[in-house]
């Protein structure tokens, strides 16, 4: 901590938000994982005051998403996040634990207006405070962004970001000393394309249940997977998002018994024991499901090649609109239990 909060004094007192815009990214290699992070300075405007690392490629694309206006909400960037970041903030927007390590380090809260916070954030989870590994993570992304804001507010300028999809990226030189013994070199980093979800699992007491019955055929499913927002968890533990796989019949709009599953469950399993449910609770096969995307239709071709149920995508899938919408005020309510 008194490392990461050495880089946070160095790296308020450079502005980086003044030095980069948003999208001018600084890559660096993470030491122990070779993992890549990109790093952005939040700020311009005044409003917040931050650099975020956002680790691998799946967080990545994520960023770009935001940058072009397509994420849907708080909702997905919790869901697919996986990355740390240090915001300064006043002193009332630190809880006590901040309040109690700043102190111990001797921060001076009556001589400043913002003051540091380190978080991470994992995917399905809201931000907590970092763990060793994540401060070290943090404290070497920090490092990068003080050397490029150092180099680009220089009298050289260098041209960092002049071409598209290309950032500079900071690395360790290794066997040599100093403060700083980093190489930095410019790297391509375009949009990486979504991988696929891994195939539904069926268990042999499922399948058994698909194939064992004489079941009637009727009407049509419209199911979808979704990251509630609700928060769980007890007072002092790292906060999960109640994850909902929803079924509903297309006809009636009755909803049937949803799955919720815990952040890193399998999408495709959890949508599994949705179909399962709803099977069970309305005694009859579907002649048709219905979902809105094509990765979960392709993580579900082996429960429809059990059963012999088609999944289609639809562009549209108005019963569960209005379901998914009226779940989520539930949940999103005071009376939903966070523990």
């Amino acid at each position: 901590m008194e490392e990461l909060y050495g880089l946070a004094t160095k790296l308020h007192a450079l502005r980086p938000w003044h030095v980069l815009d948003e999208s001018e990214l600084v890559l660096m290699r993470d030491s122990a994982t070779g993992e890549i992070c990109y790093c952005s300075a939040m700020g311009a405007l005044g409003e917040v005051l931050a650099v975020h690392a956002y680790i691998g490629a799946a967080s990545y694309r994520l960023f770009r998403k935001i940058a072009a206006g397509e994420v849907a909400g708080v909702d997905e960037f919790f869901g697919a996040q996986r990355g740390a970041y240090v915001e300064f903030v006043s002193r009332a927007e630190l809880d006590e634990q901040d309040r109690k390590v700043l102190t111990a380090l001797g921060h001076p809260f009556r001589t400043v207006q913002a003051s540091p916070m380190f978080r991470a954030i994992r995917p399905g989870f809201y931000p907590w405070y970092v763990t060793e590994d994540e401060g070290r993570l943090l404290a070497e992304c920090m490092r990068a962004v003080i050397l490029i804001c150092s180099a680009a507010s220089g009298p050289a300028h260098p041209k960092y970001w002049d071409r598209v999809d290309t950032y500079p990226m900071v690395s360790r030189v290794e066997g040599e000393g100093g403060e700083w013994p980093y190489n930095i070199e410019l790297v391509e980093a375009p949009l990486p394309g979504e991988p696929p979800l891994s195939p539904a699992r069926l268990g042999e007491e499922q399948v058994r249940q698909l194939r064992g019955r004489d079941h009637a055929v009727r009407g049509v499913m419209e199911l979808d997977y979704l990251l509630s927002g609700a928060m769980i968890g007890k007072k002092n533990e790292r906060k999960a998002c109640v994850c909902v796989a929803l079924a509903v019949d297309a006809d009636s709009g009755i909803v049937f018994p949803p799955e919720l599953a815990t952040p890193g469950a399998s999408v495709g399993d959890t949508l599994v024991i949705a179909i399962m449910k709803a099977i069970e609770a309305s005694r009859a096969l579907p002649r048709e499901i219905r979902v809105q995307s094509r990765k979960f239709k392709d993580c579900l071709n082996p429960i429809s090649e059990a059963c012999g149920v088609p999944i289609k995508v639809a562009g549209a899938l108005p019963a569960l609109a209005e379901a998914r919408a009226q779940l989520l005020r539930m949940l999103r309510g005071p009376g939903f239990a966070t523990r």
